[in-house]
């Protein structure tokens, strides 16, 4: 399956704005660290060494969201968490000569929620395909720390979509994954759950950040399409046929980001489409392997070692999963966040609170499909305030005891800080 790649065209302005701004994010990083700012060229976008990534040597900084910001945290007994329920932590198998295909919201999520899952699926004869729903255009304090503009610009949104977009494609050369098993839709940062929320037959959503209605970038899978809906629906559910995927990686759908919750709702919204077209329902998958990154209680601290443990949120008909990494697996991870550096540099603590010896998924068997709805529950920590009446179901997991660290913990720990 290839990309649509820009069909000739020469690079364009927000290209040119992208290699600035990744010239500027090494100095930044740089001057924070103490170091000589690094040269960047359109040809390879690199983070800093390994020595001068904020991974290693930056303080600690707030969690903060991949994009836009999600929202206040949903404390345990608020409306839409449910009462408590326990959920055992299995052991996830991955087969050989596997099938997967991983569905991102923004450039960086591939890495911290299946850094070791695309790993081991290629390590046992598997193929892997990414797609990014968005480009990350649209975290107006990242475009700010880059470009030094207090108000950045459309000019300076697009070109940072350019600069996570090749951030993205290095990233993904540690696990040796290609450009061309890599796809961008390019919709909006930030207006996933609005488009989903103004339904199919409306006019295309525009973005706040770029002032485009569609994608502005030529290397989208198809640049002339309308953030709409229907296009997105469309989109995914063609790339899923192509793909013919054993097993898909997405966003839980009680992820308190709302592109994060929306990604699951259009990938379901796909496969539903799919499934209605004739021999569509072959290429449905066995799995959904859903993964949670923004939630106020959840992942712990980085100065808390060991491996992840169990989420404090689920949803019916999921069951937690945790998958073992070894130390090569945990390094090559690493690697790949530390070449997000627009990411790293806002979002060092959630990246050390995620590289850690396991990863986690709530995995939905294809049996329980037909029990999923689109927009259940409802996407968003605002939407499950805002809706009266009983909530959908999800319910609150135990709290796990902090694990015991090892001295394998504490050394690889030493190394993220």
């Amino acid at each position: 399956m290839t990309r649509l790649l820009g069909k000739g065209k020469g690079p364009g302005p927000g290209l040119v704005v992208a290699v600035a701004l990744g010239a500027l994010v090494a100095g930044a990083l740089a001057l924070r660290l103490g170091s000589a700012p690094q040269t960047t060229s359109p040809a390879a976008v690199r983070s800093p060494a390994v020595a001068a990534s904020p991974l290693a040597a930056a303080p600690p900084l707030a969690a903060a969201p991949t994009s836009s910001p999600p929202g206040a945290p949903v404390p345990p007994g608020a409306p839409g968490r449910g009462a408590a329920s326990q959920h055992d932590l299995t052991t996830l198998e991955v087969p050989p000569k596997l099938r997967l295909l991983v569905v991102a919201p923004h450039p960086d999520d591939e890495s911290l929620a299946a850094g070791g899952l695309m790993q081991q699926v290629l390590e046992k004869g598997g193929r892997v395909h990414v797609v990014f729903m968005t480009s990350g255009d649209g975290y107006p304090e990242a475009v700010a720390l880059a470009t030094g503009h207090r108000q950045p610009t459309a000019v300076d949104y697009r070109g940072f979509g350019e600069l996570r977009r090749a951030e993205a494609l290095v990233a993904l050369e540690h696990y040796h994954i290609l450009p061309v098993s890599v796809t961008f839709l390019g919709f909006p940062d930030g207006g996933l759950q609005e488009i989903w929320r103004r339904g199919p037959h409306v006019p295309a959503y525009q973005s706040p950040y770029t002032h485009d209605d569609r994608p502005p970038y030529p290397e989208a899978f198809n640049p002339h399409a309308g953030y709409t809906s229907h296009e997105l629906i469309n989109q995914i559910s063609h790339l899923v046929a192509l793909a013919d995927p054993d097993w898909i990686a997405v966003p839980i759908p009680v992820d308190m980001h709302p592109d994060h919750c929306a990604t699951f709702t259009f990938l379901l919204a796909a496969l539903k489409s799919l499934a209605a077209e004739p021999g569509g329902d072959s290429k449905i998958p066995d799995r959904l392997l859903t993964y949670l990154v923004h939630d106020g209680w959840w992942p712990p601290p980085p100065s808390v070692p060991g491996p992840l443990p169990l989420p404090p949120v689920t949803f019916p008909p999921a069951r937690w999963y945790s998958l073992p990494l070894d130390a090569a697996q945990i390094d090559a991870k690493l690697a790949a966040l530390e070449s997000h550096g627009t990411q790293a540099a806002m979002m060092d603590r959630l990246f050390r609170a995620l590289a850690r010896p396991n990863e986690i998924f709530a995995v939905v068997e294809r049996p329980d499909f037909a029990r999923l709805k689109p927009g259940e529950p409802p996407c968003g920590p605002e939407l499950r305030h805002a809706e009266p009446g009983p909530q959908p179901a999800v319910v609150e997991s135990p709290r796990q005891p902090a694990p015991t660290p090892t001295p394998a913990d504490a050394e690889r720990h030493a190394r993220v800080r």
